[in-house]
């Protein structure tokens, strides 16, 4: 779940967290929100695109500590670059999500997502994953 600890609201509760580089490339690309997906999560991540998307996003730029560092409501397709500086983390989502959440610069997100044991692995892996617990 993704919930915005400022508003006290969610901005999703079905999560998909994009770990492999093929699912970071592709992201959104070709695919629906859905209850099953509500967002999608970019661990390690400042920076995106929305080459041969079909459908407007709203996004998200989370810095190290999960705060808001960057919004893009009802974004466009065919964009070369989208980012935010200091950000770590980039959250997709339906257009209008932002806005019913209430969610603004500086707020703090908390991204609590449920993990699959082998996700955990890929995480740990890949550096995402700090040993403090992180």
């Amino acid at each position: 779940m993704i919930f915005n600890l400022d508003t006290q609201r969610y901005l999703a509760r079905a999560p998909r967290t994009a770990l492999r580089w093929g699912e970071r490339t592709r992201g959104m690309i070709g695919r629906r929100f859905s209850p099953e997906m509500d967002a999608m999560v970019f661990p390690r991540c400042g920076a995106i695109h929305t080459f041969f998307m079909r459908m407007r996003l709203d996004v998200v730029f989370l810095n190290r500590e999960s705060r808001v560092v960057g919004l893009h409501e009802n974004l466009g397709c065919w964009r070369p670059l989208v980012w935010a500086p200091g950000a770590v983390t980039v959250l997709e989502l339906p257009v209008g999500r932002i806005r019913e959440s209430g969610t603004q610069m500086g707020h703090q997100l908390k991204l609590n997502q449920i993990l699959r044991p082998e996700a955990i692995a890929k995480m740990r892996y890949g550096g995402i994953l700090y040993h403090d617990g992180m």
